[in-house]
């Protein structure tokens, strides 16, 4: 053996006895036991994880007692090497168990509620007991959001990076990458091409790449990249997605959806192991003869396919909370479609199925992220942001087609707010809305015509949605009524906004939801033939905003609102000086779905038979008040309520929407819904606003006359 091989093998038995030690070493340290409490698990970007008894999300520090007795002794959290007595933990952490600390900045007494905070980007946290002597010290590194620093087994001495197993055992946590590799280089960006446009994906020399094209997270089981992509037209790949179970009674397309090609790709270094992170791009290719997309807005929505239809948490997946239903009733062994729609469980209380699938989960624990690229429509590509999503609304979480809120937040891209806003600059949230009709675009077509009377309304924009490369059907892209909104709208800023939705106060807290409650009740229990009464309700509320409000909701047959649901109301919180900024209550459009049903319904019947309901009827008292409102209600008939007018914006929606409505209809109804059918359907609504005036003349006539009892 020569000298240079005999060195050579030296070298690598020395590395690999030194290997050998370090972890024989690390072993028997992370083995290692304490005989006092710990720092366990850090959380210090905590999204999601867990939310303390007020229901708010704050970073938190686990405590773990490795002993076999409760602790009997305090300790102290802190931040500050200098200060290690901040905050006395004032409960004592049981036998190998574990105890939450919140790091909430609050240093709620009794409450384990930390006086201090601990920095995303990273800080050092200590534990002290009563003397100052320090006991434990983590210095947690910077971390993404809901990840934790962790001891990788409960008071064992190594730490990682790992999800979060918040009050039970960090042996059920998963260890995260940190250090990733450059990502690998796609040669097109996301669009629209022709049918054998070549993709080229690059990386450095030294790492190879992984890709799939099923929408699914690349690794090194995925296909190896060993040359160039030619894109085809995906329409003609097989259902997947779509075929998915999202409620007993949901029956898939019996066709092949359009799709688009997903393209995601990881590189693989190859003498680290370091994966970089995934990097997906939508490609349409063959749509120049789909007609059915001329002109149409398209968004691209792509998951981690364990977001959509996992059993624990998939958004889309009837999942655990489904299999926790049929175990109420015993039906465990039973086929889905043949278990009841409702059940009586031990206790008398009855359930219904429609309540549980993973759809019916949410708040922050049910968001999930996405890469959303975003078109024109001229189909030039716009942008591409990941961006958090929900299900949205009530009855929509039993549907097969959900609507879903969309977040800008910088936890997934690095900015709150959306890089080419829909509507405005600085949005943070918009809903991709499905439609309770067949006719698709009713409710953002009364939104607008509605607008037109100066009440604020949430402007819509037709969106073609593609889900992990599957066609999703048309939604209705909608503003949302936040902060953001009515700065954009009023320059009015979050801190003088008061906003009542659905009996609840998104901004401006008990003082908002006591002032409308009291408006409310002022309107219902008082006489407003007194003219000090009906002053004090003018000072209140916009009378003309109110006016026409109602005239609105009883013309067109508003069938699904409460006193105090399907509302929202808004006011500044105090008189800024301006006509609209004056503190008095107004009210905005929303959820109108349920409208134009019927054109004899009388809707006056209906707002009268709830106690708070028909605020209008209370002040028929009122000679000033009787008059105006029903000079305006005449007005609106022949003006904007008319069914000239009214007609103008069926044609106008209707040749906008009509393809894309056929095609969503068909896509969760089935195909035998034909354009026939659709014709149908348009023809049942432009008959309400034909037939309406003159039906609802004589009921308004018959009201009036019938005043207040």
């Amino acid at each position: 053996m020569t000298k240079k091989k005999l060195s050579i093998l030296i070298a690598c038995i020395s590395i690999l006895t030194l290997l050998i030690i370090a972890g024989v070493s690390s072993a028997s340290e992370d083995d290692a036991s304490y005989s006092h409490v710990v720092i366990n698990e850090v959380c210090s970007n905590n999204f999601s994880v867990v939310y303390d008894e007020g229901h708010q999300y704050f970073d938190y520090v686990e405590l773990y007692n490795p002993t076999d007795s409760d602790t009997d002794y305090p300790v102290y959290l802190s931040d500050d090497r200098d200060d290690p007595c901040k905050y006395r933990v004032e409960e004592s952490v049981p036998a190998g168990g574990y105890l939450m600390v919140w790091l909430s900045g609050a240093g709620t007494e009794g409450a384990l509620h930390a006086d201090f905070g601990v920095s995303k980007d990273g800080e050092t946290l200590f534990l002290s007991d009563e003397n100052e002597k320090r006991i434990d010290t983590v210095q947690v590194p910077a971390l993404k959001y809901d990840q934790t620093y962790s001891r990788q087994t409960d008071g064992g001495r190594h730490f990682v990076t790992a999800t979060a197993t918040p009050g039970s055992s960090n042996d059920k946590a998963l260890v995260l990458q940190t250090e990733f590799a450059d990502s690998p280089v796609f040669s097109l960006e996301d669009g629209f091409y022709d049918v054998g446009t070549t993709l080229k994906i690059s990386a450095y020399p030294w790492q190879k790449i992984y890709y799939t094209l099923d929408g699914s997270i690349p690794s090194e089981d995925s296909l190896v990249y060993r040359g160039s992509i030619t894109l085809e037209d995906a329409s003609q790949n097989e259902n997947y997605y779509v075929n998915q179970k999202m409620y007993p009674t949901y029956v898939p397309p019996s066709y092949k959806v359009d799709k688009c090609n997903v393209v995601r790709a990881i590189a693989v270094d190859r003498f680290t192991g370091k994966k970089s992170e995934v990097v997906t791009h939508s490609y349409f290719c063959g749509f120049e003869d789909k007609d059915i997309y001329d002109n149409v807005r398209i968004i691209s929505l792509v998951f981690d396919p364990e977001s959509l239809f996992g059993y624990e948490s998939g958004i889309f997946a009837m999942g655990k909370k489904y299999d926790e239903f049929k175990a109420m009733g015993g039906y465990e062994n039973l086929p889905d479609e043949e278990v009841p729609v409702s059940i009586v469980d031990a206790n008398g209380v009855g359930h219904y199925r429609y309540e549980f699938t993973n759809a019916f989960y949410s708040g922050r624990e049910s968001e999930k992220e996405a890469q959303m690229s975003v078109f024109d429509a001229g189909h030039e590509f716009v942008y591409t942001q990941n961006v958090g999503v929900r299900i949205a609304g009530e009855s929509t979480r039993y549907l097969y087609q959900k609507s879903m809120n969309l977040y800008a937040r910088d936890i997934y891209d690095g900015s709150d707010t959306f890089t080419n806003g829909f509507f405005a600059d600085n949005e943070r949230k918009v809903r991709l809305r499905r439609s309770d009709n067949r006719i698709w675009f009713k409710e953002p077509m009364m939104h607008k015509m509605l607008g037109e009377l100066g009440i604020l309304y949430q402007d819509s924009q037709m969106q073609a949605v593609f889900i992990n490369g599957e066609y999703w059907g048309a939604y209705n892209l909608r503003q949302q009524y936040d902060a953001n909104y009515f700065f954009d709208q009023l320059r009015l800023s979050e801190s003088d906004l008061w906003l009542i939705q659905n009996n609840e106060a998104e901004y401006g807290g008990d003082d908002a939801l006591s002032s409308y409650n009291y408006l409310v009740d002022f309107i219902t229990y008082s006489d407003a033939s007194e003219g000090e009464i009906y002053d004090m309700i003018c000072q209140m509320v916009d009378i003309d905003n109110l006016i026409d409000y109602y005239c609105a909701l009883l013309y067109f047959d508003d069938g699904d609102i409460e006193p105090r649901h399907n509302q929202v109301l808004w006011r500044s919180a105090a008189d800024l000086g301006t006509d609209e900024l004056d503190g008095k209550w107004r009210w905005v459009v929303y959820d109108l779905d349920v409208t134009c049903e019927d054109p004899e319904n009388n809707t006056f019947d209906y707002f009268r038979a709830s106690e708070g309901l028909y605020l209008p009827g209370y002040l028929y008292a009122n000679e000033e008040f009787n008059e105006k409102f029903y000079n305006r209600m005449l007005e609106l008939m022949d003006t904007t309520f008319s069914y000239e007018h009214m007609h103008e914006y069926l044609v106008q929606y209707d040749k906008e929407y009509r393809q894309q409505n056929i095609a969503s209809v068909r896509r969760f109804e089935g195909i035998d819904y034909t354009e026939a059918d659709y014709e149908k359907d348009l023809n049942r609504l432009d008959d309400f606003f034909k037939r309406r005036p003159e039906i609802f003349r004589e009921y308004l006539e018959q009201d009036m006359e019938k005043g207040w009892e």
